[in-house]
This record gives structure tokens, C-alpha cells and sequence, in this order.
């Protein structure tokens, strides 16, 4: 990030840039000119044509003028007095394509320019989604003055994000969440400038989204029928998140993780009936039959649908996590496979190709997840593999675009114990730490994935390793997913916020920065604990990371002594 003014010897030492504000995501390039500007009292957001951008130039004047910020975080060096730029009057928005499809690939680039000497400040974007994500910035260079008046602080931004898919992945299927709160976590995704809301809305417990094609599934499959997402409410959801640049990209996850399809279908099934801890990743059991032609007309129809409701170019086709164990029960299966000469994994690998091509023949581009790939399976190039256990290196090199969601730092999820029932390996046998007691105290408590992914963690990810330019694919992003087994809209605030916030700045702002020098955790915090407080102020219940004594006492929770680490 490139900084007009100087940094000190001490920044220096620990890393920390002098901001004026705390930014995130960080832009690419910021210069402050050491000024601020006071906000008229009848400022104005000016030029915005696109609908969208007339709406969040509506808000963000508005949310600036309730916000009134007071950073609450000190800074870590002392700040030159800021001089006065005169009053600011007005920001000009001007965009060069206002008609740009919301869509993979969309130029959100913008450049914002806050004048030393106030008058007018000018935000030029290339797309009105540009437009959005300058707006943002905007309203986080505006603070509290003097005399309950505002200020911006003045500087030349220019701001681009490093990867174009930047997501959250929401599971809807294990627990409800009603519209509402999937509406809030878009504005937090919209204030973090991310911008795919990734849909996991069915899977073996419910299967909650209509479908006017099979109207039975969700029928029988919804845990109520208060907890079924309408057209109505789809509809809805993919307006909101227009409005905010963020796109919808639906999951329908499948072979496994249909269990629930046996409600109304159990005909079209395998592994019905079968215990889990045998046959299946989690309760309950059961997959859809790869050869079954009534379940490869369902899978047609399902598409069909989903592919014409959500616009997005994208679609996601699951994949993970098939247990092929009980197929030597099912006789069609077993017939299939001699007759064939092929083994079950051939099969899998067969039916997922053929789901791919279907998917293209809708004049979409497929998402999967990594495990056919990753199991032997050859799988189109165009396809996009989402990894969550390998590196992406492994699928660029063979010619994949890959979403990185490695489970070891993205799965927000975990590390929250144990779900399962009836499962006494919580039980101290001398009621203290022994090696016997390693499940329940010193080790996973009952969750996979532990440890729980500090914000620390997250923020370690390295984006671009070992992916390497001459890799015919390419790294598009990332997302951070909340799978719902242990969390609905009571408590998502909490898991996802603040720490999807780290995961929204290394892929807007990349792992590296304009100088190709590594971002650390060190010159990230500040501006992290201070919008933690900037969340909450917006209402989104991020969940407290430190005392707020440690923020009004910059440094002094660190671990090292900052002042033995300078020396």
C-alpha cells in the first residue's frame, strides 16, 4: 500500500501502517494528504444513475450521518494533527457502465478522490458494482467531529479487488434460516465488499427450497412447512444481494447429501435405511442411485429449474463426500458395475461428467467440490473445483479455476464440539485431563474440524502458494462457509463475524501487497479490532475478540512486549 506521509521507527519495527483511518479491506493504494474535511450540512452524494447505485448513495449518506463514527481502537503510533481541508460539499459519482450484468468477472474497480481542499469529492468506478464498493470506503474515511458534526479524512484511493469471487458459503439445510437473516448477512458481506452469497440450501436433513417442477420435495422433505424458501422469498433474496453487488450462486449438492430426497423418492435412492456411521459423513444416510433413470430425470428437472431462477453464469453441482460402501447392496448397482467392467468409484466419476454436460447444455459453468477430482476422477477443465482439503495448486496445475475454502482455516464452524448423540467418549474417567480423556479435553471434542479458526488463522492463508503463473488454471478466490450443523440465525453473526471479515480482506486485498511484501496479522490488527466495534455499530453481532480495554490500550494484550521487540 503505497503512504504519503512517513512512517515511523516503531511502525516500522512491528509492521503496522500509519493509517488515518482504519480501512478494511485495505485498498490497493491509499495516499492520505494529512487533512480532513468537514461534511457540510447539506452534503450531497451526486451522479449515481444505476438504481442500485442511486439506492446506496441513499443509505450510505444516511448511514454515515447515524453512525457518527468514534474509532474505538487507539492507534499503535501517535498520530500527526490533522489539518483542515475546508468543508466538504458533495461526492460525484461517475460510472462508466451502469448496464453491467452483476456476474462472474465484473469489474468492481474504482478510484476515489477525497480533495485536501474539501469542495467536492469524486468516486469514478468502472461498473456501478465499482460504484458500491467505493461507497464503502467512503463512509469509512467519515468520523466524528467537532461540535457533533462530521469529518472525512482526505485522500487519493484507488481500489480493485485482487480475486473476483469473494464468498460466504451459508448452509440453510441443517438448520432454517429464515429470510431476514440471510438479508443481514448480505449488508455484512456488502460492508466487508464481498460478493457471492454461496447457497447450500438442500441436503440429507431438509430440503427447504420449493420447486415448482417437484413440489413434493419440499413438501415432504422441509422440516415444516413454515420453513420452506418460496419463489417469493427467492426472488427476494436475489434482488437484496443485487442491490448490494453481491451474486447468489445456488447449490444443489448431489449424489450424496440427498438423504432427504427419500421422503417423497425412495425409489430413486441408495443406502435408505443404512446407518450412518457406516454408509455416510453424518446422520442419515442415504444417496441418490447413479443408475436409476427415474433419479436422472429428477436431477434433470431440479436443474432445469435452478439454472433458470438464479441468474448467476455460475452453478454449483456439490460432489463431496460419497461413501460407495453400501453399493454392493444394491443390486442394479452391483449389475451395473459387471456389466460394465467398472468399479463404483468409474461409476461415480461416470454420472458426475454426465450431470456436468447437462449443466452446460443450460448454458451455465459448473462449481464442484474437489473429491472426484481428488478420488481418480477426470473431470471437464472448465469445471471449477472448490477445494476444502488440498491445496490449489493441485487442480491449477491440471488446468482448473479453483474457490479456496480449505477447511483448516476457512470452515467457520468448528471447533464448537461435538453433535452427535449418545457419545460417552466425553466421559473423564478420573474426572481430570488423561490420556484417556484426550477426545474430550485435549483433543477434537466431537468436532472434526477443531481447532475453532481464529481470525489469526484465517488471516495466515496464503492465496497464491505454490500456484504458479505458468499453471493454465487460476486461483478466483475464496470463500469462508458456515455449515449449519450447530448454527442457525440465532447465533450467525457470531460465527461469521468479525473473522469472515479476515478472510474478506486477503481476498479483496490479496495475501501480498502492491510491493509483493507478505500482509501480516501484526499491521492488520488495529484495523481489525476497530471493526469489530464498526460491525456492531451497523448491527451485525460480531462476537468480542479482546476486552475493550485492550483496544483503549494499544498493544498492551499483545503477547510480546512491543517495546523489548522494537529494542
Amino acid at each position: 500500500m503505497k503512504i504519503s506521509l512517513a512512517i515511523t521507527a516503531a511502525a516500522i519495527a512491528f509492521g503496522y501502517v500509519d493509517a488515518k483511518t482504519f480501512l478494511l479491506p485495505i485498498p490497493q493504494s491509499v495516499e492520505w494528504t494529512g487533512n480532513s474535511a468537514s461534511l457540510s450540512k447539506d452534503f450531497k452524494i451526486t451522479g449515481a444513475k444505476n438504481p442500485h447505485v442511486k439506492d446506496a448513495a441513499k443509505r450510505y449518506n444516511s448511514l454515515i450521518h447515524q453512525e457518527k463514527w468514534v474509532p474505538v481502537q487507539v492507534p499503535y503510533t501517535k498520530q500527526p494533527a490533522l489539518g483542515s481541508a475546508g468543508t466538504l460539499k458533495s461526492l460525484e459519482i461517475s460510472v462508466k457502465d451502469n448496464y453491467a450484468k452483476l456476474d462472474i468477472g465484473i469489474d468492481e474497480s474504482y478510484t476515489l478522490d477525497v480533495p485536501s481542499k474539501g469542495g467536492k469529492a469524486t468516486l469514478i468506478a468502472a461498473t456501478w458494482v465499482g460504484a458500491i464498493r467505493g461507497l464503502e470506503t467512503f463512509s469509512q474515511l467519515v468520523e466524528s467531529g467537532k461540535h457533533d458534526g462530521l469529518i472525512a479524512h482526505t485522500a487519493h484511493i484507488i481500489d480493485h479487488p485482487t480475486y473476483g469471487h469473494r464468498g460466504i458459503l451459508l448452509d440453510t439445510a441443517r438448520n432454517f434460516y429464515p429470510v431476514k437473516d440471510i438479508l443481514r448477512t448480505i449488508d455484512a458481506m456488502a460492508f466487508n465488499k464481498m460478493n457471492v452469497l454461496h447457497w447450500h440450501v438442500t441436503d440429507s436433513q431438509s430440503w427447504p427450497l420449493y420447486f415448482k417442477s417437484h413440489p413434493e420435495l419440499s413438501e415432504k422433505g422441509a422440516y415444516s412447512s413454515k420453513e420452506v424458501y418460496s419463489p417469493k422469498d427467492v426472488e427476494t433474496i436475489i434482488r437484496y444481494g443485487e442491490s448490494r453487488g453481491v451474486r447468489l450462486i445456488v447449490e444443489l449438492d448431489m449424489p450424496a447429501h440427498t438423504a432427504t430426497i427419500a421422503e417423497s423418492h425412495p425409489d430413486y435412492m441408495a443406502c435408505i435405511g443404512e446407518w450412518w456411521g457406516d454408509f455416510a459423513a453424518e446422520p442419515p444416510a442415504g444417496q441418490l442411485n447413479p443408475i436409476n433413470e427415474g433419479a436422472w430425470k429428477l436431477v434433470e428437472d431440479l436443474i432445469k429449474e435452478a439454472t433458470h431462477i438464479f441468474p448467476d453464469t455460475l452453478y454449483h453441482a456439490g460432489g463431496d463426500e460419497l461413501n460407495t460402501a453400501c453399493w454392493p447392496k444394491e443390486k442394479t448397482i452391483v449389475a451395473y458395475a459387471e456389466k460394465h467392467n467398472m468399479t463404483y468409484n468409474e461409476i461415480w466419476f461416470e454420472w458426475e461428467n454426465k450431470l456436468l454436460d447437462f449443466v452446460k447444455t443450460q448454458k451455465k459453468r459448473s462449481i464442484i467440490w474437489e473429491d472426484p477430482i481428488k478420488d481418480g476422477g477426470s473431470m471437464p477443465v472448465d469445471t471449477i473445483v472448490q477445494t476444502w482439503l488440498a491445496p490449489p495448486s493441485t487442480y491449477t496445475a491440471k488446468g482448473h479455476d479453483v474457490i479456496v475454502s480449505n477447511y483448516a482455516y476457512f470452515y467457520l464452524d468448528c471447533g464448537h464440539g461435538g453433535w452427535v448423540g449418545d457419545d460417552e467418549r466425553y466421559i473423564s474417567p478420573t474426572q481430570q485431563e488423561t490420556p484417556e480423556d484426550t477426545f474430550n479435553y485435549g483433543g477434537v471434542g466431537g468436532s472434526w474440524c477443531s481447532p475453532f479458526k481464529t481470525w489469526q488463522r484465517i488471516y495466515s492463508y496464503d492465496m497464491s502458494f505454490e500456484v504458479k503463473d505458468s499453471h493454465p488454471g487460476k486461483v478466483l478466490g475464496g470463500e469462508a462457509a458456515l455449515w449449519a450443523e450447530q448454527s442457525d440465525y440465532h447465533v450467525v453473526d457470531g460465527r461469521l463475524w468479525p473473522r469472515a471479515s479476515a478472510a474478506a480482506e486477503i481476498y479483496w486485498s490479496g495475501s501480498y501487497d502492491n510491493k509483493n511484501q507478505r500482509r501480516t496479522v501484526e499491521e492488520f490488527q488495529p484495523r481489525f479490532l476497530d471493526w469489530v466495534y464498526r460491525l456492531q455499530s451497523r448491527g451485525i453481532n460480531a462476537e468480542p475478540v479482546q476486552p475493550k480495554w485492550c483496544a483503549k490500550h494499544p498493544q498492551a494484550c499483545d503477547l510480546n512486549n512491543p517495546k523489548k521487540v522494537a529494542a
